[in-house]
């Protein structure tokens, strides 16, 4: 009878830890029908690539955003942004909440910031580009 090693603690918890956040992601599925969703797409070569708590908690903010839950959705983000302060749809939505609440000023500030970090992505650019023209 063959003999296996045991796995080590370290490896089964990375192990879990995949398993558990591709179980939450499948469970933070939105409806299709949501007026504000994201197709999340392949990393754009020579970006960092978005990490599993960013990814999640964007799709918090938007799920917060469909229902209006404005401050919320700023909450997620802005924990979305301390893990990877780079990430330019992070920014995105951001601009997309304060243009929703008619702050016009702080929309412009984050499209900037969104600006700044976007690697390309023509779909960004130009969402970036739209809300621009919404907020001036």
């Amino acid at each position: 009878m063959p003999v296996t090693k045991p796995v080590p603690s370290f490896q089964r918890l990375t192990i879990l830890l995949l398993l558990l956040s591709s179980s939450a992601c499948q469970l933070n599925e939105q409806p299709t029908d949501n007026r504000y969703q994201r197709v999340l797409e392949t990393t754009v070569p020579g970006s960092p690539p978005p990490s599993g708590p960013v990814v999640q908690l964007q799709n918090q903010a938007l799920a917060a955003i469909n229902e209006d839950q404005y401050q919320l959705a700023i909450d997620y983000l802005q924990r979305a942004i301390k893990i990877q302060p780079r990430d330019a749809w992070s920014w995105h939505y951001l601009a997309d909440i304060y243009w929703r609440q008619g702050q016009y000023d702080r929309c412009l500030a984050m499209i900037d910031r969104s600006s700044g970090y976007v690697v390309d992505d023509a779909r960004l650019t130009d969402a970036n580009a739209a809300l621009r023209a919404q907020c001036q």
